[in-house]
């Protein structure tokens, strides 16, 4: 039978951080279909996620992105966002000079209003609820409070229409992660759980314990499994759609 052989890393990078998070893995290294690689690292509090993605060069992999991600980030948003890094983000050969010009951007960007303030440097971005700060070879997006919300830093070297496009596509990602989310984390009641974005559904979200720590009076969930069947029963009752 014929297998399937992808040429992206789309779908590897997928199954790679499916698979650091299913198995609590604090260390994930995997070599990614076109000649890419991927590290993968979660600190033990908060919980951050920390990526490292390189790319082919004839010379050798070339690292093209540095990335920390906030606890509250959807898996699949982390997923489509280094993938956008693959496509939009080629290695450079003199990656040591990479310091794109502020001004060229602004000009370059699609998405979200740029702006400076003053004595502060950098380059600043408001989309929506979502804000980036663009400074030397980091992008820097948050959305919601510091610790609560949805937090995103990448780091280069990028030139400077690749720089604005990750700029645009992190603002997407992680403004529609919000919205879904927010609107079911609105519908109940205070308890142990978060709500997150569906890994597969644009359209759907998930309710989930809000820790990842295993109960020592609660082994097997049975608790959890129960409060989430009340919470699934109150979702149904207020809003049938």
């Amino acid at each position: 039978m014929y297998a399937f052989e992808p040429a992206s890393p789309t779908y590897a990078i997928s199954d790679t951080l499916v698979e650091h998070q299913m198995h609590g893995r604090s260390r994930t290294r995997a070599d990614l279909p076109g000649g890419y690689r991927l590290t993968l690292r979660t600190r033990e509090w908060p919980g951050r996620l920390e990526a490292v993605l390189f790319a082919p060069l004839p010379t050798g992999p070339a690292r093209i992105c540095t990335a920390r991600i906030s606890a509250h980030t959807p898996p699949a948003v982390t997923s489509r966002i280094l993938d956008t890094v693959t496509r939009y983000a080629p290695a450079l050969p003199d990656a040591r000079d990479a310091h794109p010009p502020l001004q060229a951007v602004a000009r370059l960007l699609i998405t979200g209003a740029p702006f400076q303030r003053l004595d502060e440097p950098g380059l600043f971005v408001r989309f929506g609820q979502a804000e980036a700060w663009v400074e030397g070879r980091r992008i820097s997006v948050t959305l919601g409070s510091t610790g609560s919300g949805l937090s995103l830093v990448l780091g280069g070297p990028w030139d400077a229409p690749s720089t604005a496009r990750l700029t645009a596509a992190v603002l997407h990602e992680l403004t529609e992660a919000g919205q879904l989310a927010g609107e079911v984390a609105a519908l109940l009641e205070p308890g142990p759980w978060q709500v997150l974005s569906d890994q597969w559904h644009p359209d759907a979200a998930l309710v989930l314990p809000a820790t990842r720590c295993p109960d020592p009076e609660d082994p097997f969930g049975r608790r959890i499994a129960r409060a989430l069947r009340e919470v699934q029963h109150h979702l149904r009752a207020a809003r049938p759609d």
